[in-house]
């Protein structure tokens, strides 16, 4: 896989989970530099279909938002509204906290936070989130992002799912795979489910669908078209528009 976008593969080490960003026992984090270059992927994608911006972006299958809290703080200057859901309950809480520092108020909390636990532990780690909390926050002062919203539901079952409040311009999602994070689903083909839940939510011609799952799911569906498709380690990624 050749990274067209992020090609210098800068350090990332502000974005670690657990650092400023808050970890969610049982999910996983992302790829930095991964998660950059699909969203910018996305967006070059919906330029050349005449959809210059700002976009909505959902991920459906969020965890903690680790994901899209990094893309949020990387490239929020082109997004204006992010939506989460995921179908455990459980990791919502730190979906919200993680989201909240998309936002200077939520960094501001974030970084009292921080030192609190400096002045009580004198922890190099506490000393160091703190520096690349500043450094984050210069981020957060260009972002463009009106609105976080989170929810509890099923993306693939069309009874326990939950609505964005409006059609999105992106979805972008990990799928579950692997030993942390499995399917919690009744569906005997949930990733063909998730393509058509995901259908619902999207604006007309002007949307793209960014899908990263391990190697042993087949990623396709009769009702989108493969814009891209790529892999990288034990990853692949496939990058599709809705037919119409």
């Amino acid at each position: 896989m050749e990274y067209l976008y992020e090609k210098n593969g800068n350090s990332y080490e502000d974005f670690a989970s657990g650092r400023v960003l808050y970890n969610a026992r049982g999910t996983t984090s992302f790829p930095v530099r991964l998660a950059s270059e699909i969203i910018q992927r996305c967006f070059r994608l919906l330029e050349i279909k005449g959809n210059k911006g700002p976009y909505s972006l959902y991920d459906p299958c969020c965890g903690g938002a680790y994901m899209l809290t990094v893309v949020g703080l990387m490239h929020g200057h082109r997004i204006n509204h992010v939506y989460a859901s995921d179908v455990n309950s459980g990791v919502l809480q730190v979906a919200e906290r993680n989201l909240s520092l998309l936002s200077p108020s939520g960094l501001d909390q974030r970084k009292e936070q921080l030192i609190q636990l400096t002045a009580l532990f004198q922890k190099k780690s506490h000393k160091e989130a703190l520096v690349s909390l500043e450094r984050l926050h210069g981020l957060a002062a260009r972002l463009n992002i009106e609105g976080t919203f989170v929810s509890q539901g099923d993306i693939t079952s069309p009874e326990k799912s939950s609505e964005p409040h409006s059609k999105v311009s992106i979805v972008m999602t990990d799928l579950p795979y692997g030993d942390i994070v499995n399917w919690r689903t009744d569906s005997t083909d949930p990733v063909s489910d998730l393509f058509d839940q995901i259908l619902k939510r999207l604006k007309p011609d002007h949307s793209v669908v960014a899908i990263i799952a391990d190697k042993g799911q087949k990623l396709k569906h009769k009702r989108f078209k493969r814009l891209q498709y790529f892999k990288i380690g034990k990853r692949q990624v496939g990058i599709f528009e809705p037919i119409c």
